[in-house]
């Protein structure tokens, strides 16, 4: 077996932590891990040395095949259990890439996985590996949702412990993404750090998951820390912001090209390159015998946002605390849980007060005491007065800002197509109605869609070029029909270029 590189107990001011002394220390080990050492109290419980040549174990490992451009226009078709893609040399796995035809394909290499063989919720992966060299090339170690509980790709969420492009020598990059943060809409997380070998010298990729925290590491040092932040995220459904709460499985891939990878082209004259990896070490800790008591309770609870039908507060971080997750209640019936430190209660009784409850939970069913938040929901607006466009109660893409129109301390800005607002109101008197927007555009205008239930709009209103604010006129919509009851009404930029101050709805007789 290969000589274990200890890393640190000490990594940038994170302490390790002391094992009691009835603790089994040894208490979750994998028999085949078992020549492995702890790390502090992460015990091995999954490994491959890849001492044996030939194919990767299969029980270890599988394949995702094919060349269907990978959701990145990527280039390569990757095999299934071919000792040209995949072989194990000398005690180094070897992802190799090639250049050769196989169907549409110019390109052939592999991409392993450890789903269903090696799937984990929270937990230390390392993984030593030098990275292949050449313009157009995308070497990646990263993980992927087992059961994909949030939904399709990016809503489950992807973490990259180490991604490397070829075009952009010595950088190594690590990025989550997740629904709201994700390449797909340019808003992923990500840190990188200069490597000057990682092409010539094998290195460790490390990322611990816990609880509501992912770190990443190379050789021992700490480059990135992601985790939640109640106060950027009030609008957005925490599995969007944070779905790291449901196992992941590991994948090791070089693909050819792409949307980042073959950003500069592809240097015809590079192949063949191998991605090799020495070893895969995957560690956890066994959190129900460190559990020895019940967790803390949380601190400084507070209400952030109130509409007429949900609250959503926020808390302290729990820290260190070694927890499950964390229980809500409301009114005296559970509701939901949560591994980070914020939560929307929804479906309430609107204009009322509420008894909102919070408990701790660790991994051996253990409970702290329930913290109290008393919190009130907000009156249903009615289309029968003004909607301010700022008192939106969702939203993607819009900013605010300060108005210089005659009503009104702030208006939306910033709108793009494709950008919406969202308002909870009430008809109460079913009918014909118009809606009158309230706008500004110096570029040309644009166009308005109001949709309620069905993806159908109910009208969508042109919006000429009007000007600046100080000539500001009325645009006025067809007419369309509404019942009564409460809905969200959802004002969608299909053509952006306008800022938007407030709109009115008008009952009309027909």
């Amino acid at each position: 077996m290969k000589k274990l590189i200890l890393i640190s107990t000490l990594i940038l001011g994170l302490s390790a932590c002391e094992t009691p002394s009835d603790i089994d220390p040894r208490s979750i080990v994998n028999e085949e891990c078992s020549y492995l050492e702890n790390i502090d109290d992460w015990q091995p419980v999954w490994c491959d040395e890849f001492d044996q040549d030939g194919l990767p174990d299969p029980e270890r490992w599988g394949y995702d095949v094919g060349g269907h451009g990978w959701g990145n226009q990527e280039l390569q078709f990757y095999t299934q259990a071919d000792l040209d893609n995949a072989f194990i040399e000398d005690g180094i796995l070897n992802i190799k890439t090639i250049a050769e035809t196989m169907g549409s394909n110019q390109y052939t290499s592999a991409r392993l996985v450890s789903k269903y063989r090696g799937d984990w919720l929270y937990g230390r992966i390392q993984v030593r590996a030098k990275m292949p060299s050449g313009r157009g090339l995308w070497p990646a170690i990263w993980m992927l949702p087992t059961n994909w509980i949030y939904g399709n790709w990016p809503a489950s969420g992807e973490i990259d412990i180490m991604e490397y492009v070829g075009y952009d020598p010595e950088i190594v990059h690590g990025t989550i993404h997740t629904g709201a943060f994700n390449h797909g809409m340019n808003t992923q997380i990500g840190f990188s750090r200069r490597v000057p070998t990682v092409e010539d010298a094998f290195h460790v990729y490390e990322m611990i998951w816990e609880p509501g925290k992912i770190e990443l590491f190379i050789d021992g040092e700490r480059y990135a820390r992601f985790g939640f932040n109640p106060d950027t995220t009030i609008q957005i459904p925490n599995s969007d912001a944070w779905p790291f709460d449901d196992p992941f499985h590991l994948i090791l891939n070089v693909a050819v090209g792409g949307t980042w990878g073959g950003l500069r082209g592809v240097d015809p004259s590079i192949f063949p390159q191998a991605m090799q990896v020495d070893y895969v070490r995957v560690f956890q800790r066994d959190y129900q015998a460190l559990a020895k008591t019940a967790p803390s309770p949380v601190t400084n609870p507070v209400v952030q946002r109130s509409t007429y039908n949900s609250v959503r507060f926020k808390w302290d971080a729990l820290g260190e605390e070694i927890f499950s997750h964390v229980n809500i209640y409301a009114n005296g019936e559970f509701v939901g849980k949560t591994t980070i430190n914020a939560f929307t209660v929804n479906g309430l009784t609107p204009d009322s007060d509420h008894v909102i409850e919070i408990e701790v939970e660790n991994f051996n069913g253990q409970t702290s005491s329930k913290v109290t938040l008393n919190a009130s929901t907000e009156p249903v607006r009615s289309i029968d007065r003004r909607i301010q466009a700022q008192a939106f109660d969702a939203m993607v893409g819009v900013r605010t800002e300060a108005t210089e129109d005659t009503e009104g301390d702030l208006n939306v800005g910033w709108i793009d197509t494709g950008d919406y607002l969202e308002y909870q109101l009430e008809v109460k008197e079913a009918g014909t109605y118009q809606i009158t927007y309230r706008v500004s555009s110096l570029n040309g205008g644009g166009k308005i869609a109001l949709l309620t239930r069905s993806r159908f709009p109910h009208t969508i209103t042109d919006i000429p070029s009007t000007g600046g604010w100080q000539t500001w006129t009325s645009v006025t919509s067809e007419t369309f029909d509404l019942p009564a009851g409460i809905f969200t009404f959802r004002l969608r930029a299909d053509q952006g270029g306008f800022n938007l101050n407030y709109f009115d709805f008008t009952k009309v007789d027909e």
